[in-house]
């Protein structure tokens, strides 16, 4: 089910006179970037990676700019990243088995980052031929911090820290009836910031190393989980507000959530209407409603008409409005594009 949320933007697109937006916020549905076949019934998840680098790549800089090395000791973070994605896969109820596989019977590469031979796969699947296998082959947590001073209007200071872990991995999909593996790369950062007065006043504030590489994990595990499973995803559109009667009567029922009854006040603009600038408000609601209703093509055609009326009021200047429509009529195609593909996954 569509969740709705209605609030006003005040001069937020520079609308003036007896017009302006609301903004409406509802949940769409994204594809998953990888497709698993119906076929596979069950996924098994493996770390066949390296710890983290305790010093590579992590940097801590003091409020007089001069650079260390910060020293991040990671205690079993690939082993434990895997469960967390197995987990996340798992709750999401969207394969019919997910297994994590722990047996340290065969021996993995780690840190060589080469392919699973057909034996180590054999363990890995044991025996269940329609199993798809995900290999966590590279696991990279840059860690930065950074000292700052502030200065207020008062002439005092404060000291800021910066915190961030940028995360990358680079993950195999091992299909049962294909010789060569997919990889894919997920990148995701996450930041944290404490005030205080002093470098060690700062430094308690922030998250203690087993508690940041958690939460990383924990980020890091959602965008994998989006990678294989198709996903909700929170979008924002705009909804044209006059004062001319009937678009402001099409308002009061959209805010009543009665669609269809706004919709038909909006075709009535359109059509009957001289004034551009009513139609051009009119033709962008259509727009947004019809998409609420998948009705991609249509709603394409909508936003074109829009854009087309908008353009001719603006005589060939710069429009808020034209610009904001070509960039709602982008994602209205992808949005179309993405549905062939989530009518497979779904």
């Amino acid at each position: 089910m569509r969740k709705f949320l209605f609030y006003i933007v005040v001069a937020a697109l520079s609308l003036t006179g007896c017009r302006s937006v609301s903004v409406l916020s509802f949940d769409v549905w994204r594809p998953a970037k990888v497709t698993f076949p119906p076929t596979i019934q069950r996924v098994t998840v493996v770390s066949n990676s390296a710890e983290p680098s305790e010093k590579e790549g992590n940097r801590y800089k003091d409020v007089s700019g001069k650079e260390y090395t910060l020293v991040v000791p990671h205690d079993s973070t690939t082993y434990r990243l895997a469960e967390c994605i197995a987990l996340d896969l798992a709750d999401a109820h969207y394969f019919p088995e997910i297994t994590i596989f722990y047996d340290d019977s065969i021996t993995l590469p780690k840190g060589l980052y080469p392919l699973l031979n057909d034996t180590q796969l054999a363990a890995i699947r044991g025996g269940a031929d329609h199993t798809a296998v995900v290999s966590l082959d590279r696991t990279d947590m840059a860690v930065n911090m950074e000292d700052q001073i502030l200065q207020d209007d008062w002439g005092g200071t404060a000291l800021v820290t910066n915190l961030s872990v940028a995360t990358t991995l680079v993950l195999r999909v091992y299909w049962p009836d294909k010789v060569e593996p997919t990889t894919q790369i997920v990148n995701d950062t996450v930041s944290w910031q404490a005030f205080g007065y002093t470098p060690g006043d700062t430094h308690g504030r922030l998250p203690q190393t087993s508690e940041f590489i958690q939460e990383v994990m924990t980020h890091i595990s959602r965008r994998v989980r989006d990678l294989f499973i198709p996903h909700e995803d929170s979008v924002e559109r705009y909804i044209y507000t006059s004062t001319e009667p009937a678009m402001s009567d099409a308002y009061d029922y959209w805010q009543q959530q009665k669609f269809t009854e706004a919709s038909y006040l909006w075709e009535y603009v359109y059509e009957e209407m001289k004034n551009k600038t009513n139609r051009a408000m009119a033709a962008a609601n259509l727009a947004v409603y019809n998409e609420l209703f998948d009705r991609y093509d249509e709603a394409i055609g909508w936003a074109d008409k829009a854009i087309t009326l908008f353009q001719e009021k603006s005589k060939g200047n710069e429009s808020v409005d034209v610009a904001m429509l070509e960039e709602y009529l982008h994602q209205l195609r992808v949005r179309k594009n993405d549905n062939s593909t989530l009518q497979l996954q779904m």
